[in-house]
């Protein structure tokens, strides 16, 4: 009886230390726990530029010396003449800049494009310079007005931003001067209804050109990284384009399968961007229109400089992750900032291909 006792005994715990062991050794995935990055900011644009011109700006079509006043930040006019809400104004061939609120206006030498910055003095209360007079030409369009072509109307706003302003043209509708229809004073289309495009300066920077640029984020550390060159950031983020650390050897691709349901990465198939992860709604018929909307049931796949695996949920592209159903949103001139990340990742650290 006592040599079962201590064989028994010794049985368990053989049992127990090669269960000890075989816990000590498990080689099954790490856990993976879900994080959320927040507006993180992807090349953000603070220029404000037309998407198409302002057409036929005139609120006194039948009075002279009566000036229309208008907000470049908002793309309306103005009504009331004594605030500081307008940036600009139009009196037939005259153009006023708000002087009263610290306003100014010049005449710069360049096309529109080519402006790439606001001079910082030179400002003056109006221009009249903006245009060419053809008189009697000899050929072309007698007694019109024609925007000049290589200049290009800078303006500093109540707010202390610079803007840019591209005249189109000074008769309603827009009409291509070249015709005959133009040329002829009868047919000719009504004068004193400007039709523009600008750029606006959100900021208090006299820069009137975006440059692209890349942030970059290191998934681990949940922070951006500065260098660009190097293998610490797995993704990066430019406008809508999200790109992985190709260069040092990471991958991206796009699943159609809902964030929580990706389980294991795929070990081929990576490329250097994605840009399927989104809807440009454009002129939607319902619902916001040029709107930058997550797809939903989209996964994005990372392959990382480190040899791990990575999922990434996008959440929002505007600041502060808004509801896009709300009115807040739909209206163009209260929709939060774009250019700003929200995004569900989980990464898997130990090099496994298991999301667990």
């Amino acid at each position: 009886m006592k040599h079962r006792l201590i064989y028994l005994f010794t049985t368990l715990s053989s049992i127990l230390i090669i269960s000890a062991c075989s816990s000590s050794t498990n080689t099954g995935p790490a856990p993976v726990e879900a994080e959320i990055a927040y507006d993180i900011p992807g090349n953000i644009n603070s220029l404000q530029e037309t998407r198409a011109p302002k057409e036929d700006i005139n609120d006194h079509p039948q009075e002279d010396d009566r000036y229309t006043f208008y907000d470049l930040d908002t793309g309306a006019t103005v009504s009331d003449s004594s605030s500081s809400e307008w940036d600009i104004a139009f009196d037939r061939t005259t153009v006023l800049a708000n002087a009263g609120h610290g306003g100014g206006i010049l005449l710069a030498d360049g096309a529109y494009p080519d402006i790439l910055d606001a001079p910082s003095s030179g400002y003056t209360e109006s221009n009249a310079s903006w245009y060419t007079y053809t008189g009697q030409a000899a050929s072309g369009p007698q007694h019109a007005i024609l925007p000049k072509e290589d200049k290009t109307l800078i303006v500093y706003t109540p707010d202390g931003h610079y803007a840019k302003v591209q005249i189109l043209s000074y008769y309603e509708g827009n009409p291509d001067t070249s015709t005959d229809e133009f040329a002829d004073m009868q047919s000719r289309p009504a004068s004193g209804y400007f039709t523009f495009n600008y750029t606006l300066q959100t900021t208090e920077s006299p820069q009137l050109h975006h440059i692209d640029r890349f942030t970059y984020f290191d998934l681990e550390s949940g922070e951006i990284i500065e260098d660009s060159a190097s293998a610490q950031w797995d993704i990066g983020f430019a406008g809508t384009t999200v790109i992985a650390n190709a260069q040092q050897g990471g991958g991206i691709q796009s699943l159609n399968i809902a964030f929580e349901q990706v389980d294991e990465a795929a070990t081929s198939g990576y490329q250097a961007e994605a840009s399927d992860w989104y809807t440009y709604t454009g002129q939607a018929s319902s619902g916001p229109q040029h709107a930058v909307l997550v797809n939903e049931g989209t996964t994005l796949l990372l392959q990382t400089p480190d040899g791990n695996y990575a999922k990434v949920r996008m959440m929002s592209y505007y600041k502060g992750n808004p509801d896009p159903s709300t009115d807040t949103f739909i209206n163009l001139h209260t929709r939060p900032a774009g250019r700003y990340f929200t995004f569900e990742y989980a990464v898997q650290g130990d090099g496994s291909v298991y999301f667990e």
